[in-house]
């Protein structure tokens, strides 16, 4: 199987690295040859292109897509156009028409199509959600989500129109998509938004509850103007019959960039005041294996677009829905 990657830097060489654990035949894109070069050192990358279209005629199966958000409307249509199986960063697009359209065109070519939500590939978030479904707290009365951090601007994240609104949008949506996968479909947003201390033109910071469609309530927090932060749960789940809790001695201390070896978003659930003893696996060679697995083997994608579609939408009403 041939992958090629569309931007080398940041992201990218975190999905490299998996790609070439999964001994595909690898080529990338990027303007820059520095990281054409370390493409081809560290990551095995075959071949490399200085041009998106370069990029895109070539005669590999899959694209891998970590774009600015502005950009993969246009990159991953054209992709599909041209027969690519498509894994594409979050978040889908920048606004619903785009993401629609998008999956439609997936459909339209035959081809597979899956947004790179690493979070839900999480062994512990995989193992929550499981946990809820069989009951084990009872019926969930609420769910807490929430990340705090301080973020000191890079690059295109700065800018609004590129990144399709703020934090939100961006880091954000791993815990909206988070918090949904606990609580499920919901009937009511009321939310506050605003623009604290990090250089970015949108907001930096975002509060909303959900009312779920079961009648729980949910609680996102997300801010990125959080100076000297302190570290607290990241997930919360109240039950009628107990609770789930992140442990915090397990908690990761880094991003996933700054990440050696497994690379993981959450630390172990806490259930009911115990640590459950979970195997923690890397979520991104979760992620990029079950996206391969399903081009091979011609299957559903793990990750559903629809998901993230549906992601994204929770992002538009938090801020259709918010008062500053």
């Amino acid at each position: 199987m041939k992958v090629t990657v569309i931007g080398a830097n940041g992201f990218g060489k975190i999905h490299m690295a998996s790609w070439n654990r999964m001994g595909v035949e690898l080529e990338i894109f990027s303007r820059s040859q520095a990281a054409r070069d370390q493409a081809a050192s560290t990551y095995g990358a075959v071949k490399s292109y200085s041009s998106i279209d370069e990029a895109l005629s070539s005669g590999a199966e899959i694209v891998d897509i970590i774009l600015p958000h502005n950009m993969h409307r246009d990159v991953a249509v054209e992709a599909m156009r041209r027969g690519k199986h498509v894994l594409l960063e979050k978040p889908i697009a920048t606004d619903i028409a785009e993401a629609e359209e998008m999956i439609a065109e997936s459909r339209k070519q035959n081809v597979k199509f899956m947004v790179a939500e690493q979070y839900y590939f999480d062994s512990a978030s995989a193992w929550v959600r499981d946990a809820i479904a069989s009951g084990s707290v009872g019926k969930v009365n609420a769910v807490i989500i929430r990340d705090q951090r301080f973020f000191a601007g890079e690059g295109w994240r700065r800018v609004a129109d590129v990144m399709g609104g703020g934090a939100l949008v961006d880091g954000g949506i791993h815990y909206v998509d988070t918090l949904l996968n606990f609580g499920g479909g919901y009937s009511d947003v009321k939310s506050f938004t605003s623009k604290g201390g990090a250089p970015i033109e949108e907001d930096d910071t975002a509060f909303a509850l959900f009312r779920f469609d079961s009648g729980a309530i949910g609680s996102l927090f997300y801010c990125w103007s959080y100076r000297n932060a302190v570290r607290v749960p990241a997930y919360e789940v109240i039950g009628t019959d107990g609770s789930i809790v992140e442990d915090m001695n397990t908690k990761p201390l880094v991003d996933f960039k700054y990440m050696e070896g497994t690379r993981h978003a959450f630390g172990r659930p806490v259930l009911n005041g115990n640590v459950v003893d979970i195997e923690i696996g890397d979520a991104f060679d979760a992620e990029i294996g079950g996206f391969l697995a399903s081009v091979e083997k011609n299957e559903k994608v793990p990750f559903s677009p629809e998901l993230a579609l549906r992601d994204l939408r929770a992002v538009k009403d938090i801020y259709s829905n918010s008062s500053r």
